[in-house]
């Protein structure tokens, strides 16, 4: 019978949650110097030419947990051959996928970036092989997506966390070595960017061909195990890479509308969206391969209780950060850039609107992983996430409307999204959403609730009291993370969670 190894748990999730705290100075330290060093046009102009970086960095965490499911399911069943078949299939897959991508980005993608991005002339050389490179670094993270699978199904969270640490200290690195070349810098970056893509791809698998017997190379089929894994991956990809499509055409459409002026605030925001949803997957990456394996072994109750679990963490952690960075962001931005970038305040906030109702998303999500059943999911996906982009661009086009409006679209195209696909849960896997509401939604809705008027009432006090020095704002951050923590044990958790998390706490 299936084994719920909470420890194991715990201890897989300190781990990933020292690498993000680690991760999350890096990069904001990094988003610093990178602005100081290329200047507000070059660091916009590589917000939009690089972002396909961006999207294959988001999305290489989701294809490897889609191909940890099947490694999972493997190990269920305690079968080590199986386990090289599904690593290999997982290769030949990744390769044809990245085959597509190249041919896809290197004709449309550069199609579109000579003749419809709004980029001065003298710089369209630059940001032509700033693509290119960004193309080729995106592809090397799509080769390293089977070696990530392997690690996490193997649940070795603390070589996962040291790699991206090393990961995000080279890119930190080559930051501070701009300034010793001659050559131009974005070009020197975007070059240098590929370099590390390649050092990180050999530790991986190296570490997993050390550590892991299935991870040989083999010539080997397995027509069925490639039609479901070539299935599961095409429709995952599909629906992820609308989901970061979006993201990036919205990017697009601020170009059209701002210049790279808004492409920067963009690229600042996005680096607190990327820390906080890189914050909130962690707790599923800790918990999906035990969960894979309850519902493989058939456990379907601890199987719901762990998810249900889950999303209420992930729902009240994400409100803990998102509280004081919307109440004080013009204060967090003068500490960590110095200077505030036009549109960046506004970006952030709407930002923040967006995903407290993507929150709820990523539970869910894993649900369609784990039980394998992902076509109308991401069919849904790819249809109601893409309404972003033609309403946005008519908001801007015909009403004129303020550039970070197209984030609260998103927002309202989330919480649309979010409804359709747990009605298909319901209807494809027996989700039970009456349980799901009663445990998820109505506790995080009281604790919404006390939690805005208190916070609230805290920032208009300290706004009252205006301090002179821009550091004293960390008080009322600080109280307010204390008093939202004490509010959401008192009033989120049920009686038999705020037991299990005070034994925790006592372990």
């Amino acid at each position: 019978m299936g084994t719920l190894h909470t420890k194991r748990i715990a201890f897989n999730t300190l781990f990933l949650y020292v690498r993000m705290l680690i991760l999350m100075f890096v990069a904001f330290y990094t988003s610093r110097v990178l602005l100081k060093e290329l200047g507000i046009n070059d660091f916009g102009l590589y917000g939009i030419v690089g972002g396909i970086v961006a999207i294959f960095s988001s999305l290489r965490g989701l294809f490897a947990t889609a191909t940890q499911r099947f490694l999972n399911f493997e190990m269920g069943r305690n079968d080590t051959n199986g386990l090289n078949t599904i690593f290999n299939i997982s290769l030949i897959i990744n390769i044809i996928i990245c085959i597509v991508f190249f041919i896809c980005a290197e004709i449309i993608g550069l199609w579109f970036l000579e003749n419809k991005l709004i980029i001065a002339p003298e710089r369209m050389d630059v940001a032509k092989w700033a693509f290119h490179f960004s193309v080729l670094a995106s592809m090397i993270s799509i080769l390293t997506i089977p070696f990530d699978a392997l690690i996490i199904a193997h649940e070795k969270m603390s070589f996962y966390a040291y790699v991206s640490i090393l990961d995000a200290c080279l890119k930190l690195g080559v930051i501070f070595i701009l300034p010793y070349f001659a050559i131009d810098k974005l070009k020197l970056y975007a070059a240098l960017i590929v370099a590390v893509s390649l050092v990180i791809r050999f530790i991986s698998s190296v570490y997993c061909k050390r550590n892991f017997p299935e991870c040989k190379y083999r010539l080997c089929w397995d027509k069925k195990a490639f039609k479901e894994m070539g299935v599961f991956a095409g429709w995952n990809f599909a629906g992820n890479l609308a989901f970061a499509l979006v993201n990036e055409g919205l990017n697009i459409l601020l170009n059209l509308f701002g210049g790279v002026i808004a492409n920067a605030a963009r690229s600042i925001a996005y680096q607190v969206k990327s820390a906080i949803t890189t914050m909130l997957s962690n707790i599923m990456i800790a918990i999906d391969p035990q969960a894979t394996q309850l519902y493989a072994q058939g456990e379907k109750q601890k199987f719901y209780s762990l998810l249900f679990t889950a999303s209420k963490i992930i729902v009240f952690f994400y409100l803990m950060l998102a509280f004081p960075l919307y109440f004080y962001i013009h204060e967090i931005l003068q500490i960590w850039l110095g200077t505030i970038p036009q549109y960046a305040p506004e970006f952030i906030q709407a930002i923040l609107i967006y995903l407290m109702i993507r929150s709820f998303h990523e539970p869910i999500n894993t649900f369609f992983f784990i039980i394998g059943k992902l076509k109308l999911f991401q069919i849904t996906e790819l249809i109601i996430l893409s309404l972003s982009l033609p309403i946005s661009y008519s908001a801007l086009k015909f009403c004129n409307l303020a550039l970070q409006n197209i984030f609260y679209i998103m927002a309202i195209i989330e919480l649309l999204n979010l409804i359709i696909i747990l009605i298909w849960a319901k209807k494809i896997g027996q989700f039970n959403i009456k349980q799901y509401f009663y445990r998820v939604i109505i506790p995080y809705l009281k604790t919404f609730v006390c939690a805005s008027i208190t916070l609230y009432g805290i920032q208009a006090y300290f706004q009252q009291s205006k301090p002179s020095c821009i550091y004293f704002i960390l008080l009322p951050i600080i109280l307010s993370i204390i008093i939202f923590i004490t509010i959401t044990f008192l009033i989120g958790f049920s009686s038999k969670e705020k037991n299990a998390i005070k034994a925790i706490l006592k372990k």
